[in-house]
């Protein structure tokens, strides 16, 4: 009978335990299912490359999607911002910094002192050409004035001729490779009727683009 009795109890213990392993397995599996991706294999991970190429329209349909306009200089900056102002974006648009490289440079040649060169600064702004600089820097275009730097040849004819049209019968444009810092306007998540206005507006500001990707991670 003792024996039985020792037999039946080791038995019921097996069971307990094999039960209890069993619950465990079975709420290890449910907790890796719940966290399982859906779908996984049909999941793909895009560069803000692929993403700019789907274009506006799906790009708009995309989480933490954004649309750049530029690259614009300050005074560009201030006017694409004052174009979009009835939209209301409030602080969907934000505005970054970029370094841009480019090799389309309108100027006036350099004067003989730097004294000149603030003369013909006072000159430009009689003529209400605000968005000017003087070149200051060891070499030949020493006290040169940087009327505008573009990244295409487009850009830098329509500054030439707005320039001349203004009365800067100096103003001249020859080809020079530069790094010079420009903002970008930054839309977050727009919609498909604000890519539309955009590109609408990117041909009153020479030189512009509009892309779509994924947002930058810091804006200043």
């Amino acid at each position: 009978m003792k024996k039985l009795f020792i037999f039946l109890l080791l038995a019921n213990a097996a069971l307990f335990a094999y039960a209890y392993v069993d619950r465990m397995n079975s709420a290890a599996q449910a907790t890796a299912d719940r966290y399982k991706p859906f779908n996984a294999e049909q999941v793909k991970s895009l560069t803000a490359q692929q993403v700019a190429k789907l274009g506006p329209a799906k790009v708009a349909q995309l989480t933490l999607a954004c649309a750049e306009w530029g690259p614009l200089s300050e005074a560009d900056r201030v006017k694409a911002t004052k174009l979009l102002e009835p939209l209301v974006l409030g602080r969907t648009m934000t505005s970054r910094r970029m370094e841009v490289t480019a090799e389309h440079w309108v100027y006036i040649p350099p004067k003989a002192s730097r004294t000149a060169a603030d003369r013909s600064m006072a000159d430009l702004k009689k003529l209400n050409v605000t968005d000017s600089a003087i070149v200051l820097e060891a070499g030949p275009w020493n006290f040169a004035i940087s009327l505008g730097v573009f990244r295409n040849k487009e850009g830098a004819d329509a500054r030439l001729a707005e320039l001349k049209a203004k009365g800067v019968k100096t103003a001249t444009y020859r080809q020079r490779e530069q790094i010079v810092l420009m903002h970008a306007l930054v839309l977050r998540e727009p919609t498909q009727a604000i890519l539309s206005k955009l590109e609408e507006l990117k041909a009153q500001v020479s030189g512009s683009e509009v892309t779509t990707g994924a947002c930058p991670e810091a804006k200043s």
